[in-house]
């Protein structure tokens, strides 16, 4: 699959098709797919309510279960978690059946676009809960990545938490990543929105891209207006970092929440991004 996008794009990047062609050629290769359309739902959940005391967290781009660790690692690192948040899920055969290990489970994915070529697949991000959600929201980037003009999709749900009136809004993020700073800071902005109106405790983590200084400033700055914390993991250093850069990809950001322990598993091999691990509980 891989090979055969890569082709397509140095078809554009090398021989200077014009942008008619480019987007013919484009789209014979992803498929964008409708706001409406891009919310997908599998598995079922047990609980309708979390634990205040502890809230287990995993956050992972597993990098479309291409790296053959991936399985074993996922079902290992994940045991015993309560609430998956990953990027870059693409549910093959494999990624599948490594789900339905895991029962009792509902996962809700948003959809960035579909291959053509591979029976429509979808990739995106998805969140993984042992508690029914009680909305979920979908979000596309105002802008769109070039060269395969197709948008990140951000997974947005709400739960209800034992003995609350408010409730938990999580935030999965895959940032906007080939595009000027512009795009990016629209795309933050959507998170900044959806935390504005909520009065609850937040949860936002995933792969942001924040692959130059400009990018982390103004999403650390962000943050800090909104009041949520940085989540300071243990091994943060072996989080994955942009090529040639200094800076990381992959935060997690709380408000209202106690975090009672946090590592980042640098050992892992699943994926190019290494697994966050969050031990959480509400203030």
């Amino acid at each position: 699959m891989k090979r055969t996008v890569f082709s397509a794009l140095a078809l554009v990047l090398f021989f200077n098709i014009d942008v008619r062609a480019q987007q013919e050629l484009v789209s014979d290769y992803f498929k964008r797919v409708p706001l409406e359309e891009a919310h997908v739902v599998t598995g079922e959940s047990a609980k309708s309510e979390f634990n205040p005391t502890s809230i287990k967290v995993m956050v992972w781009n597993i990098k479309k279960t291409q790296e053959l660790p991936w399985q074993t690692e996922f079902l290992s690192f994940g045991r015993g978690r309560e609430l998956f948040l990953l990027q870059e899920v693409y549910p093959n055969e494999l990624f599948i059946n490594t789900l339905a290990v895991l029962s009792k489970f509902r996962w809700d994915m948003g959809i960035s676009f579909r291959y053509r070529l591979m029976n429509d697949l979808p990739t995106g991000t998805m969140i993984g809960s042992k508690v029914t959600p009680l909305e979920v929201i979908v979000k596309h980037s105002p802008d769109l990545e070039p060269m395969t003009e197709t948008p990140k999709a951000m997974t947005l749900a709400r739960f209800a938490v034992s003995n609350r009136k408010d409730d938990l809004l999580v935030i999965n993020v895959h940032g906007i990543n080939f595009t000027e700073f512009g795009a990016f800071q629209r795309q933050m902005d959507q998170i900044k929105e959806e935390v504005e109106s909520h009065t609850g405790p937040v949860l936002v983590a995933g792969d942001f891209n924040t692959r130059t200084k400009e990018r982390t400033d103004y999403m650390m700055n962000m943050m800090k207006a909104l009041k949520l914390e940085e989540v300071m993991f243990k091994n943060a250093n072996q989080r994955m970092v942009a090529v040639f850069t200094p800076y990381y990809l992959d935060f997690a950001f709380v408000r209202g929440l106690k975090v009672t322990n946090a590592e980042v598993l640098g050992r892992a091999k699943g994926s190019d991004h290494k697994p966050m691990t969050l031990d959480l509980s509400l203030k």
